[in-house]
């Protein structure tokens, strides 16, 4: 995957994980509020209505039906037991320990009345809500002891205490002029209308009746199902704008460190890049370590910047290829130097030369003979020929290197076309059918530069061999004398052009690029050039490859 591409990746999936992140809170925020108020507030199931619970009020277990497991919890919380009838008002099932209505009959199950009562009617069955509140017994007890005796036993005053229940005597003036049990604020008459059926929002379970000496009779004790929806949900809204308001300022702090660990991670590298092409600009092409990013030891990228690891591989090729190309300007501009230097000595001697005998010719004081006139003359034209190839020579390399000559290539057999090479000095040996397609012109010109070279080296009694030969990759041919060899440091300069010409103090005549054109043909013939060379000679390998 391209850099580019994987950083536009990274940078997306930093902004979606953080989008992501206040949606996660959003919705936990609310998951959290709804659990809490589902936990503190109770569901009141005078609020039911047929359609919410006719699908999954019974259940089905075998030959016999049952109430629901939630209608069951909810009937409970609800202080109140259910019954499931059937259309002849036989009980199917109750919830609680006791089946109040199962010893009643249809008649008095009719006209019971009990605050809070409620029923249901299903497609099949109906469901009946009876109150069952354990404020209820107590104030049965309480009235029969009362109007009995006038007072409360001693065993219901510590059952009262027990449940934390207090009986209190209202006088007609509504003075309340008796408390037994628990103290509890004064009641005003309006608190016993009331309706109690949301059983969860009264603090206090009361039921009162009158005496006949028009006093008041009131039992009240704590709600065990007091879970009242203001305060819960006051306290989940609090709850709420905390943990929303407080996720945020976590988000917020981690999209600081996010903000910080992108700047790290992203602009340090930046930073590290135009330093490096800042240095590339003032030449300085050195690989640059920087710990922060770097490992000390190994110099790659630390694991958090291996997204940079192709950037930064690319300025160190960079930088080497800066430093390659440095160093063969300067080698270029040294070779120029020399070549500018040795071509002005070339030049120079010939027309120093040229320049001193026509000087003499010109002279009034003596009276040359004809043999020195002709003498003279002769050097001149030596000289001047030797000009006029050397220029000729540097105009042909040009050309060759702006691609000026064109190639007329023709099938050569070379067992036939080498054999006009042969002399007292050159052998010639082809082995096998040789056929190679070439420009002969340019050809019979690269043979004769590198045999009139080999002459120039040989030793005095043995001959250049030129050998031909078909191989893998083409035609291959060699050229061989037992000169002397040539110097490593020549070696390696051997094909520039005009290298000869720094050698002020060789007198081998020639123009200096002669191997210099050499290559520059075989190239043209996509071929290649090669020389090895020590104390027993120096041999050169022509390879021209096949199509």
């Amino acid at each position: 995957m391209k850099p580019s591409r994987r950083l536009t990746l990274r940078f997306i999936s930093y902004f979606t994980v953080f989008y992501l992140l206040i949606i996660i809170g959003f919705i936990v925020s609310l998951l959290f509020f709804a659990f809490f108020i589902n936990d503190q507030v109770g569901d009141n199931i005078h609020v039911m209505t047929a359609y919410e619970i006719e699908e999954n009020a019974v259940e089905m277990d075998g030959q016999s039906v049952q109430i629901a497991d939630y209608l069951v919890k909810r009937a409970g919380e609800n202080l109140g037991q259910l019954y499931l009838f059937n259309k002849s008002m036989k009980v199917l099932d109750y919830t609680g320990d006791n089946c109040d209505l199962c010893e009643m009959t249809d008649s008095e199950i009719l006209t019971l009345e009990r605050s809070g009562m409620h029923t249901w009617k299903l497609p099949k069955y109906y469901l009946l809500f009876l109150p069952n509140s354990p404020v209820h017994p107590l104030f049965d007890e309480t009235l029969e002891f009362w109007q009995g005796e006038g007072e409360l036993p001693s065993a219901f005053v510590l059952r009262l205490a027990e449940n934390k229940a207090a009986v209190e005597i209202y006088d007609e003036h509504w003075k309340r002029v008796n408390v037994i049990g628990e103290e509890y604020k004064l009641l005003y008459k309006p608190d016993l209308l009331e309706e109690h059926y949301d059983i969860f929002e009264h603090k206090e379970l009361i039921q009162s009746a009158t005496l006949k000496d028009g006093s008041t009779l009131v039992v009240r004790m704590p709600n065990p199902s007091y879970k009242p929806f203001e305060e819960p949900f006051n306290k989940a809204m609090i709850l709420f704008v905390a943990v929303f308001f407080g996720g945020h300022i976590i988000l917020l702090i981690g999209v600081i460190f996010l903000s910080l660990g992108i700047s790290r991670q992203f602009v340090r590298p930046l930073v590290y890049v135009l330093s490096r092409i800042e240095r590339f600009a003032q030449f300085d092409y050195r690989k640059v370590i920087d710990k922060k990013l770097h490992h000390q030891k190994t110099g790659k990228l630390k694991r958090k910047f291996k997204l940079f690891q192709p950037v930064d591989e690319s300025l160190n090729h960079l930088s080497d290829r800066l430093a390659f190309n440095e160093r063969q300007i300067q080698k270029s501009e040294q070779l120029r130097e020399e070549w500018i230097t040795g071509l002005s000595h070339d030049l120079k001697t010939p027309l120093s030369s040229i320049y001193g005998y026509s000087t003499m010719l010109a002279s009034v004081e003596y009276e040359w003979t004809c043999e020195e006139m002709r003498a003279f003359a002769k050097t001149m034209q030596e000289k001047a020929t030797y000009m006029d190839a050397l220029i000729q020579d540097l105009t042909y390399t040009y050309q060759l290197k702006n691609k000026a000559i064109q190639l007329e290539k023709v099938p050569l057999t070379l067992a036939t076309w080498l054999s006009q090479l042969a002399d007292e000095q050159v052998s010639v040996q082809v082995y096998g059918d040789v056929l190679l397609e070439a420009d002969e012109l340019l050809l019979k010109r690269i043979m004769d530069n590198l045999i009139t070279n080999a002459k120039k080296y040989t030793v005095t009694g043995t001959k250049v061999s030129i050998e031909a030969q078909n191989i893998e990759q083409g035609i291959m041919l060699t050229i061989a004398d037992k000169g002397p060899g040539i110097p490593q440091d020549e070696l390696d300069n051997l094909f520039e052009r005009y290298y000869r010409g720094t050698n002020t103090t060789d007198d081998i005549t020639g123009t200096g690029l002669g191997l210099a054109i050499t290559k520059q043909l075989i190239d043209l013939h996509d071929g290649t050039i090669d020389v090895q060379s020590g104390a027993n000679g120096t041999v050169f390998f022509l390879i021209f490859h096949a199509k």
